[in-house]
């Protein structure tokens, strides 16, 4: 369209003799192309930015679903622990829903898609990217503890950070495809006790500090996991009263066990192996528990 109106305009100026009509026709056509050249940013804008229609978890699975697609669904009142195939472990809330892809997750990139809350535990692998794709937001991490509340009804979203550092941005950001493929961490990144907002309906992102511990409503997010010389009992325990899973073990052979390691940063079934590597004991998950066998310590 813009080239017809050039050569028209071009053609105009060589039949038509010099004087007041060639302006008021050459005027004519730049208004034209001036309103054109509107339109055209206009609609250049509404593809970009895209409207304020809000994204839905259904909508986002619908372009993802193939055979080897699973999704967990939590119909209980407890938190449910989802364990992921690198490790990282996600801790569910009531009416959440987690889906992934079981043989694309852990090739170049590891994905998830949430509706509701969650609690995530990251496996550290900088070289697979972890995603975290809740309505409008996505969530970039390397290896890190953080939750995302993305409910399906509600005005915003938010991801607040525990550990390690996390990157935001939304499915209309214009670098979003340069973010999803790439290795860092870009655009607005968060630290621990930092927690980002999305206004849905602006696509507005703002920044701000976790004000008060009651915020971080899952259990995991409001222990710390480091331990000097502790009784493992008690470190067990704690794990136990955290994630809401029920770890078997022997009091009487674990009495007088101690324990010294920092876990803040590590994913439920690694915590729980490294505490069997002080103990010199073995676990294994049966019928959702956690059962720990070992031979005790000494006097």
């Amino acid at each position: 369209m813009w080239e017809n109106i050039q050569a028209q305009m071009n053609d105009e100026t060589r039949e038509t003799k010099p004087g007041k009509m060639i302006l008021f026709r050459n005027w004519r056509w730049a208004a034209a192309a001036v309103l054109l050249a509107g339109c055209i940013i206009g609609w250049q804008l509404k593809i970009n930015w895209g409207s304020t229609d809000k994204v839905t978890y259904e909508n986002l699975i619908s372009y993802a679903q193939t055979s080897s697609f699973v999704e967990k669904v939590n119909d209980s009142e407890k938190p449910l622990l989802i364990n992921l195939p690198d490790g990282s472990s996600v801790l569910l809330q009531k009416a959440g829903k987690l889906s992934y892809d079981t043989k694309m997750f852990g090739g170049e990139k590891r994905e998830v898609y949430l509706s509701g809350e969650a609690f995530f535990e990251v496996t550290k692998n900088p070289a697979k990217p972890f995603f975290v794709y809740a309505n409008e937001l996505i969530t970039k991490v390397l290896g890190t503890s953080f939750t995302v509340k993305a409910f399906p009804d509600e005005k915003q979203i938010e991801v607040l950070v525990k550990t390690g550092r996390v990157s935001v941005f939304t499915r209309k950001d214009p670098f979003k495809n340069r973010k999803l493929s790439n290795r860092e961490l870009e655009g607005i990144v968060l630290a621990p006790n930092q927690q980002i907002t999305l206004e849905r309906t602006e696509l507005r992102l703002s920044r701000s500090l976790v004000q008060e511990p009651q915020m971080l409503t899952m259990a995991a997010q409001q222990f710390s996991f480091d331990f000097d010389d502790a009784p493992a009992a008690k470190v067990i325990d704690l794990i136990e009263k955290a994630y809401g899973v029920d770890i078997i073990y022997d009091e009487d052979l674990l009495a007088n066990c101690k324990l010294t390691a920092h876990l803040n940063d590590e994913p439920l079934n690694d915590k729980i192996r490294l505490i069997c590597e002080g103990l010199e004991a073995h676990y294994e998950i049966i019928d959702a528990q956690i059962v720990i066998t070992s031979k005790g310590c000494g006097r």
